[in-house]
């Protein structure tokens, strides 16, 4: 009987997870079908495989558009951004969720309230506020990198703080006995015990930076440092939107987070489900 459950249970299993990769791989399909057709072909059937495929929609997309430039540009931003914010916000997180101070959930009150703010409300203050600040430029990476970190520090240390404090006190006391420097003991105890909660701000720290349009159109105006989001208005005219080669540059912005997908995909695992289980 019981078998006969299991049996079942790993069919219905089955099902759904078929059903999810399915739903997940839908858009990617379409994304393809339609970076091989010109307007009309997408327009009157997007679900038909292309009979003649317009591979030309590539080459409008790499020559005309300069998306790989625009990749280019997305992947250093978000890179760097990326390791800005989880060295920041590992830190914060250690000193929240590890040490007992007389502001601390006060603090961590404050950094929460940021996860809720409306970031694109502060547009116009951080407009006149880079205008004024020396080490703030317009047209700058720099600048977009600090904006970055800036406003995915509160999710991050709301991950990292809450996974910390899930270790035990003992580990850290039976270091401390043993000599170890607070330093040494987030570098080299903390830090590679949290890896599961750093891979998944770090996924989500990357995807909001690699994908994210509106600081980008307010800080960039040189389209040789054009992001992957901004890359894509080449194709959109005041009348019309070529949306063949548009297509064709959506399914080449997809390839990096693929292949980081393929490179880390342990480390994403993990993180997916960090918590989830308790040694």
């Amino acid at each position: 009987m019981k078998g006969v459950r299991k049996e079942k249970s790993y069919w219905i299993l089955l099902i759904f997870a078929c059903l999810w990769a399915f739903a997940t791989l839908y858009p990617f399909v379409i994304a393809v079908f339609s970076s091989l057709k010109d307007n009309d072909g997408i327009l009157g059937d997007m679900l038909k495989v292309p009979t003649h495929p317009l591979w030309s929609n590539y080459i409008k997309a790499l020559v005309g558009a300069r998306i790989d430039r625009s990749i280019f540009n997305s992947l250093i931003v978000a890179v760097f951004s990326t390791m800005g914010i989880l060295l920041f916000s590992s830190m914060i997180a250690f000193v929240l969720a590890r040490t007992d101070f007389k502001f601390n959930k006060a603090i961590f009150a404050l950094f929460l309230m940021g996860i809720v703010l409306p970031i694109y409300a502060t547009l116009i203050p951080l407009a006149k506020m880079v205008t004024h600040i020396p080490f703030m430029k317009s047209n700058s990476f720099s600048t977009l990198i600090l904006l970055y970190i800036a406003f995915n520090l509160p999710t991050s240390i709301f991950i990292l703080t809450g996974y910390m404090k899930g270790i035990s006190k003992e580990l850290e006391e039976a270091a401390i006995i043993d000599g170890c420097s607070v330093p040494v003991l987030f570098f080299h105890i903390l830090l590679p015990i949290s890896v599961p909660a750093i891979s998944t701000a770090g996924i989500l720290a990357f995807l909001h930076c690699y994908n994210e349009m509106t600081f980008a159109l307010v800080f960039l105006s040189d389209r040789a440092k054009y992001t992957i989001s901004l890359g894509m208005l080449y194709f959109s005219g005041e009348k019309t939107v070529d949306m063949g080669p548009m297509f064709a540059g959506i399914v080449l912005a997809t390839i990096p987070m693929v292949v980081i997908y393929m490179l880390f995909q342990e480390q994403i695992q993990a993180g997916m489900v960090a918590g989830a289980v308790k040694e």
